[in-house]
């Protein structure tokens, strides 16, 4: 089940970060940040210069880093921060349903942070973390078999 598992994740993960990596390509290549900064400020969201940088460099970044499953809390966190930012200031007043509504960056959102929070088995994160994890437990718990009976623990 582990590997099942981690498969799906990774499937979960390659498939959020290809839409992430899209839509920071398309602000950073397509429009260009200048255009970007452009129409933050047009749709009102505060600070568009830095909204717009921040948000190209999450989602094109995030959207890797996400794929190779390094730094993932971080990168869940810094994507929740941008999707609620999207909702809140562009989406919401459209409602729910797509062309304009807010269910993309709603689950796009929501499934980063779940995805960065349980990365599965094939990740970086867990290749660099992961082991010394395992190998922290394994030191924390008491050796049952050098105890006799009637030994406390």
């Amino acid at each position: 089940m582990t590997a099942l598992r981690s498969l799906l994740t990774l499937l979960g993960r390659i498939g959020v970060g290809i839409i992430l990596i899209a839509h920071g390509w398309q602000k950073l290549m397509t429009w260009g940040i200048p255009a970007t900064t452009e129409n933050f400020g047009k749709m009102g969201i505060p600070f568009p210069h830095v909204a717009a940088w921040y948000a190209t460099i999450v989602e094109l970044a995030g959207g890797i880093l996400l794929i190779l499953g390094i730094a993932l809390p971080l990168v869940g966190l810094a994507v929740a921060i941008d999707m609620a930012g999207a909702i809140l200031f562009v989406h919401l007043p459209h409602g729910l349903f797509a062309p304009e509504g807010f269910e993309l960056p709603l689950a796009v959102g929501a499934a980063t942070l779940a995805m960065s929070f349980n990365a599965g088995t094939w990740s970086v994160d867990h290749g660099l973390f992961g082991r010394r994890k395992n190998r922290r437990r394994a030191d924390d718990e008491p050796d049952t078999q050098q105890y006799q009976q009637g030994d406390s623990y």
